[in-house]
């Protein structure tokens, strides 16, 4: 399963900034490229998630389940013909990583 979740959280990665560049170019299949990509990190975030800090309140595990439910609020919204659902998707892109920025290493091996 070790193996399994970096290769989960770069594909959903790659998924987000190909459908955010097709969004850009004003292509009507780059939100499903998107709304795909938060779908799989949304399943990487509960996999990854410390259960243990959840039960202690954490302020930082709480923030990353608030993190989780926006991008849920964001997938929703994407079905809807709601007029904020491009400002769910960016928030609940950033908020992602706000959260979990001690997760994304520029370092190399």
């Amino acid at each position: 399963m070790k193996k399994l979740l970096p290769i989960l959280y770069t594909f959903a990665t790659v998924l987000i900034i190909v459908g955010a560049l097709f969004i850009l170019q004003s292509e009507t299949y780059g939100i499903m490229f998107l709304t795909c990509g938060l779908l799989l990190n949304i399943i990487y975030r509960i996999i990854s998630l410390n259960w243990n800090n959840l039960r202690e309140f954490k302020l930082n595990t709480i923030l990353k389940v608030f993190g989780i439910l926006i991008m849920g609020f964001a997938c929703i919204l994407t079905f809807t013909n709601s007029d904020q659902k491009f400002n769910f998707l960016i928030l609940a892109v950033i908020l992602d990583l706000i959260f979990n920025f001690k997760e994304i290493s520029f370092r190399t091996k």
